[in-house]
């Protein structure tokens, strides 16, 4: 095989960073007329595990890409948070997320605030096995004291 001649092409690559809090995402791509051919796309990567996932949520607080494993709701505003930057802790043995220390402590008042029922929403299905076991317990004395 000989080589009678060569053409050179040339093709345009394009590399754009995008800063989003405290994170860069990458863009690169090929382009050949219309057509384009992605070589590196970070806004579809969650940034915690890697994952491609179609479902990417955009974390207002930190500027994080995440998948569906890494995003929880937030207490206090109901909107998306990533787990890499929500402040957490426990209530009714349930684990809340919030943006900040100040959302956190306003929720904190706020659940003092609430009656024991409210409490008990803020964990459903541990509210609702408390009272299946309560039904039975009673259900069980009832049948061994004989009535």
């Amino acid at each position: 095989m000989t080589v009678r001649s060569i053409d050179p092409v040339s093709l345009p690559r394009v590399d754009a960073t995008l800063s989003l809090g405290e994170y860069d995402y990458r863009y690169e791509y090929v382009a050949a007329g219309r057509e384009r051919a992605v070589v590196t796309n970070d806004f579809r990567r969650c940034v915690h595990c890697g994952t491609a996932d179609a479902e990417i949520t955009y974390c207002d607080n930190c500027g994080s890409l995440n998948c569906g494993d890494h995003v929880r709701t937030e207490r206090l505003e109901g909107e998306p948070v990533c787990t890499g930057c929500a402040v957490t802790e426990r209530f009714a043995l349930k684990t809340k997320y919030f943006f900040d220390e100040g959302n956190l402590e306003a929720f904190r008042e706020e659940y003092e605030g609430m009656a024991l029922h409210e409490k008990a929403r803020e964990n459903v299905p541990l509210a609702i096995g408390f009272v299946l076991a309560a039904i039975l317990l009673a259900l069980l004395l009832v049948g061994s004291v004989g009535l």
